[in-house]
């Protein structure tokens, strides 16, 4: 394969176009084909990147700044196909200011928008509809002809089993928490109750406090006593505040957790169609029960998803996970890979209970894109949010799964959900 075979091939799924023109018009990176190069599924892509890369390394001095590659005449007539229509761009909402909320056709229309508006949007959107809607809009500007999508199978099936592990566990210790402060707000009433009961009716044999402080031993006593209340009030206080601190961690890492999930459902929702079927917080019955964040069903197979939106930095080696403790690393709580591994075969046996015999692949959601992330030779599929569109586009490769296999599978997962639903 030469350069101009190499150019001509096309890009993933979910933006499927030649490599060629995603470059002329600045959608691919340098970083997107050493993406290419190593996790592409199709080898004729796989090839493609690396081709490209060598040329641009070989033509392009590494102190000049990188340019996209010189468009051919030929390659300007050439018509973009376009990832969302034009009746659905101008009804897209322009997210920043001062525009913000307003329709992206009336925006353009009036000659607020600039191209360079449109420009800053594909590269800073953090809403994949609005910079594919940018996208169309700048192709229009520039006098491009463009191909609108053909009316897809409609938008993902979406099923949920109701609460995910990570709400039912915040809720858990949410009630915790307020049990046991309402608990040491009783306690403390009722001591207050008790000591007022003492004071109703008065001992006439009982000393005064001037009497009582006036010996040696009495003085000691009373101030023993006030001293020991003092640390009693102290503990009781620094315990509480302990617990509580590590309560409202809890809280708001499976917080933090749930929203991670929610983010990826969006983005797989933007990027797949309704040939696919997405299951939300399914839990297998069994004796090992198992949480799967995401069932992902559709023509190329079908994918058990574990969702990690964890803060720090982290590294996968093979199966190993670890956190980054000051200078040194320490294994990390909780495996992902190893249960995302064990969820693939749960689901899988789960399936099987019905002679639905399917491989089900197993891979890893890392959904902080802030967090640091380093993965060598892992054992199971780890996927970064931020190239997850790309993703998913990689593993299509031709329908594996027929459509009556997959109504089978999506009916069985359908009825579990709703038995779930109906438990709660």
């Amino acid at each position: 394969m030469n350069i101009e075979d190499a150019r001509k091939v096309f890009w993933v799924r979910t933006n499927p176009r030649p490599l060629g023109e995603l470059l002329a018009e600045g959608f691919l990176s340098k970083k997107d084909l050493e993406w290419a190069s190593q996790s592409a599924y199709n080898p004729n892509l796989k090839l493609a990147a690396k081709i490209i890369l060598e040329s641009m390394n070989n033509a392009m001095p590494t102190n000049q700044v990188e340019l996209p590659p010189k468009i051919e005449e030929k390659e300007k007539e050439t018509i973009t196909e376009i990832r969302i229509s034009l009746d659905k761009a101008r009804a897209t909402l322009w997210p920043f200011k001062p525009y913000r909320g307003q329709l992206m056709g009336t925006l353009i229309d009036s000659r607020q928008l600039s191209l360079r508006d449109l420009v800053f949007a594909v590269e800073n959107a953090w809403d994949d509809k609005v910079k594919q809607a940018a996208i169309a809009f700048s192709l229009v500007r520039l006098k491009q002809a463009i191909k609108e999508p053909v009316s897809s199978a409609g938008f993902v099936h979406v099923v949920s089993g109701g609460r995910s592990f990570a709400q039912r566990r915040e809720t858990f210790f949410t009630l915790l928490q307020g049990i046991i402060i309402g608990l040491f707000i009783a306690l403390m009433f009722f001591f207050m109750s008790v000591s007022f009961r003492g004071t109703e009716k008065p001992n006439p044999n009982a000393k005064t406090l001037a009497e009582v402080i006036s010996t040696p031993g009495g003085l000691f006593g009373v101030i023993f006593v006030l001293g020991a209340a003092v640390l009693i009030g102290l503990l009781i206080n620094f315990a509480l505040d302990r617990i509580t601190k590590r309560l409202d961690k809890q809280i708001e890492e499976h917080r933090f957790g749930q929203e991670g999930e929610d983010n990826v459902a969006q983005l797989i929702v933007q990027a797949l169609d309704g040939n696919w079927h997405l299951f939300r917080n399914i839990v297998i019955p069994g004796r090992n029960k198992a949480d799967l964040d995401f069932v992902l069903v559709g023509p190329p197979g079908i994918w058990a998803l574990e969702v990690k939106n964890y803060h720090g930095e982290y590294r996968n080696i093979g199966e190993t996970w670890e956190l980054r403790n000051g200078k040194n690393w320490k294994s990390a709580k909780r495996n992902p890979s190893r249960q995302a591994n064990n969820n693939s075969l749960r689901l899988k046996n789960f399936l099987q209970a019905d002679k639905v015999n399917v491989f089900v692949n197993a891979a890893v959601i890392w959904a902080n894109s802030e967090g640091v992330l380093t993965v060598e030779n892992p054992t199971v599929t780890v996927w970064r949010s931020s190239r997850l569109a790309d993703e998913l586009g990689n593993i299509w490769q031709g329908e594996k799964i027929s459509e009556a296999e997959r109504n089978k599978i999506v009916e069985k997962l359908t009825k579990l959900c709703e038995q779930q639903k109906n438990k709660k």
